[in-house]
């Protein structure tokens, strides 16, 4: 009896740790699953809005949300001072420094009504400023490469001297190359194809390694330029520049800076001057193309920048999953089986409920006739673990005999 009680919770112990871990790269798992947090921009005016200013408000408010959801990672609010209260000296400060009847400030996420925060940009409450705000043609070339399949696009922040950034531009493609020729795919990833298979077998945890879309999976990195003076960027400028504290100091103004984008727009900490070098630059592509051991997007680095896409649209794939009837699990359900003994039908049927109850909270599938048999990776995973156990019983033993 002990012996098989000890067996079952090994056998659950090994499924707890094949369930925690996710082999879906980072740069994938934030495209599929981790959803941008929301800028904020704030319409400061004093009194009514003209009927021109009000166009402009119902404007943004339509390009906020398209016909299948959100549009962009933004969200605004009109601020009238002569109802304000809580924060009437810093809005007001704000306000009269655009010299304008209505203003506009742009905040990082939840920062908008911190009583020392400071926009990343301010301006006037213009049709034109707003677009601005809304896109740039960086950030579309971004999201389309994306969705192409680039594992991430390095925004390269250049210094203004055309014959050295054009050198290192000429260098950071060699290092993508190097990128793409050592880095793989974590084994275990399971494409939306695989699920039209008959025959495969799921194990326990596989349905986290299942890709949400159908967005092409490979390991490509690419390179968009972003000069420091072209106006059509500034909106992105100054959200990358603000991303660390020091990034607007004076002896930064001339270094170059390379900020890997990936995901819905999420960067890393950018590589700055003699940083940007081939190790540095393949840490971070491992780092996006390792396996996701961390799901939650906040305990990750990096940062969302606002970006204009249907994003829910582009990866509908992740509901074609939901439709699909998954295969089969093994693992646990199987292994306990195979060490239990024979028992009567009326204790028989009773597990048979049990099991079913169990296994619908799970997953819908279809009731295997056949025994289906434990993967390898389960085996080894059983082995790793005993001898995790039993390393861990002399030394527990050892330590009382002193």
């Amino acid at each position: 009896m002990n012996a098989r009680i000890t067996t079952v919770c090994l056998i659950l112990l090994t499924a707890a740790v094949i369930t925690e871990a996710c082999q879906v790269p980072v740069f994938r798992y934030a495209l599929e699953r981790w959803q941008p947090d929301h800028y904020q921009l704030v319409i400061v005016h004093d009194g009514n809005l003209t009927g021109e200013e009000q166009s402009n408000v119902t404007y943004l408010e339509e390009n906020l949300v398209g016909p299948n959801g959100p549009m962009i990672n933004l969200r605004f609010e009109a601020l009238d001072l002569a109802k304000e209260e809580k924060q009437f000296a810093r809005w007001k400060k704000l306000h009269s420094d655009q010299n304008a009847s209505v203003s506009i400030h742009l905040f990082f996420p939840f920062e908008a009504f911190e009583q020392n925060a400071n926009p990343i940009w301010n301006g006037n409450f213009t049709r034109n400023n707003i677009n601005q705000i809304l896109d740039s043609p960086t950030r579309r070339e971004l999201v389309k490469r994306i969705l192409a399949g680039d594992s991430a696009v390095w925004l390269f922040l250049e210094t203004g001297n055309q014959k050295e950034d054009d050198k290192l531009f000429n260098t950071l493609e060699k290092y993508a190359k190097i990128a793409e020729k050592e880095i793989s795919v974590p084994e275990g990833v399971i494409q939306q194809s695989a699920l039209d298979d008959p025959n495969l077998l799921l194990s326990p945890g596989d349905e986290e390694n299942i890709l949400e879309s159908s967005v092409p999976l490979k390991i490509a990195f690419s390179i968009l330029r972003l000069s420091r003076k072209d106006p059509q960027e500034v909106i992105l400028r100054s959200m990358l520049l603000r991303l660390e504290d020091d990034l607007l100091d004076k002896e930064m103004e001339n270094k170059p800076m390379l900020f890997p984008a990936f995901g819905k727009g999420r960067v890393l900490p950018p590589l700055i001057g003699a940083g940007i070098s081939e190790e540095n630059a393949l840490d971070d592509c491992g780092y996006l193309c390792g396996a996701c051991s961390c799901q939650v997007k906040n305990q990750n680095p990096g940062m969302d920048i606002l970006v204009k896409a249907d994003w829910w649209t582009a990866l509908e794939g992740s509901s074609v999953i939901a439709e699909k009837e998954l295969p089969p699990l093994t693992g646990v359900e199987d292994l306990i089986a195979v060490n239990e003994p024979a028992k009567d039908n009326t204790e028989e049927n009773s597990g048979e409920l049990e099991a079913n109850a169990s296994s619908s909270e799970v997953v819908e599938r279809e009731t295997a006739t056949d025994e289906p048999p434990i993967s390898n990776g389960l085996i080894v995973a059983v082995v790793l673990v005993s001898g995790i156990l039993l390393v861990g019983t002399f030394v527990l033993n050892k330590n009382r005999d002193q």
